[in-house]
């Protein structure tokens, strides 16, 4: 009976852990089985967020302000279908106004022209702009690179781009008829690096790419051949043979930019640990659009990759298993112990009865002789 009653109290345990491991159970095999998926990971995030927290992230950029990001919020909140105040609608519409008028997009727009660090699509436009005209290359490229030639310390990240930007605008790099998103990313990872919003991760992996592309010996020779866009020198600066790595990974940053804006891009190169969590966040982009920015925002590479937040849940999704295993061992003892009394009856009955019935047919006195 002790047996019976600690079984049964054991089960009551499983049973009243079961509304807090059956959710953990469900969300960590979800992870697990979209892990190879980002656009799918992405959605599982979005799950995790109520409508309250979106109303709060959304005046919480309203503030900043950064109109950009509410937005986002707002088009987050849309596609799951969450209901927001039309009050709160108005007033990211007003700052998307606000934020795009006439001044502010020639202001941003020279500024990313000159400096070639965009911060939003008319930033972008501008770097992008100054970097078609080889104006943003050629300036770079002769900075750089006449660091490189006087033997001073210079940016290997920003001259090997500006090199492979010319090399593109020149011609050299055949592209196989897709330059413009690698031309595009081109800018806005120059853009990322003088901000301080590339990734180390990310910054490396270019780097050993850029290193593999550009003969940078070569190019402390001849940087002003090179930034002349002499074709021949940009030839045996650039080898194009191994450009194709480089030109994916700087294709999806352009993929980025023209699926979820620039904010996004920007918001991306700093968030991805390589180039793969580059090519992950694209494939994001292209499902969710201007969802992205307020994904980043929210969960960082969680968005888009099983990370240390989130393989909480995954370990959850291993306790669960262990629960069910637990749960179904322990009902299985006590159907076994509820029925071992019967069994021993029944084994018991027949043999007992025979006995009896050997004793009457022996006649008395008969154990005399």
């Amino acid at each position: 009976m002790i047996r019976v009653l600690a079984l049964l109290g054991l089960l009551g345990a499983f049973a009243g852990a079961l509304p807090v491991m059956l959710p953990a159970a469900k969300s960590g095999v979800r992870l697990v089985m979209a892990r190879d998926d980002p656009a799918r990971m992405a959605d599982l995030a979005a799950e995790r967020l109520s409508a309250e927290d979106i109303r709060r992230e959304i005046e919480a950029a309203l503030a900043t302000p950064d109109a950009d990001l509410a937005a986002s919020y707002v088009a987050l909140g849309d596609a799951r279908g969450l209901a927001l105040p039309a009050e709160l609608r108005a007033r990211v519409t007003a700052a998307e106004a606000d934020a795009h008028s006439t001044w502010r997009q020639m202001r941003s727009f020279g500024a990313g022209f000159l400096t070639g660090t965009p911060e939003d699509l008319p930033g972008f436009a501008g770097a992008a702009v100054g970097d078609f005209m080889v104006w943003g290359d050629i300036r770079d490229a002769t900075r750089e690179g006449w660091k490189l030639a006087r033997g001073e310390e210079a940016d290997e990240l920003i001259l090997g781009l500006s090199t492979v930007g010319l090399a593109v605008t020149a011609g050299t790099y055949a592209l196989g008829g897709a330059p413009a998103p690698v031309r595009a990313g081109v800018s806005l990872v120059k853009g990322a690096k003088r901000a301080g919003r590339l990734s180390a991760g990310l910054g490396a992996g270019l780097v050993r790419s850029l290193r593999e592309s550009v003969d940078f010996a070569a190019l402390r020779r001849a940087p002003e051949r090179v930034a002349a866009l002499d074709a021949t020198a940009l030839k045996s600066v650039v080898r194009t043979e191994r450009l194709r790595d480089l030109g994916r990974v700087l294709s999806d940053a352009g993929t980025i930019e023209a699926k979820a804006g620039t904010r996004a891009t920007m918001e991306s190169l700093k968030v991805a640990d390589g180039t793969a969590d580059l090519s992950r966040v694209a494939r994001v982009a292209e499902a969710d659009g201007p969802q992205t920015l307020a994904l980043l925002k929210s969960f960082g590479r969680g968005a888009f990759a099983v990370t240390g937040a989130v393989l909480g849940l995954v370990w959850w999704g291993l306790l669960a298993l262990v629960w069910l295993v637990g749960a179904i061992s322990t009902f299985n003892a006590l159907v076994v112990s509820l029925l071992r009394p019967l069994w021993r009856r029944r084994r018991r009955g027949p043999s007992t009865a025979h006995g009896r019935m050997s004793a009457a047919a022996l006649p008395s006195g008969g154990l005399s002789h």
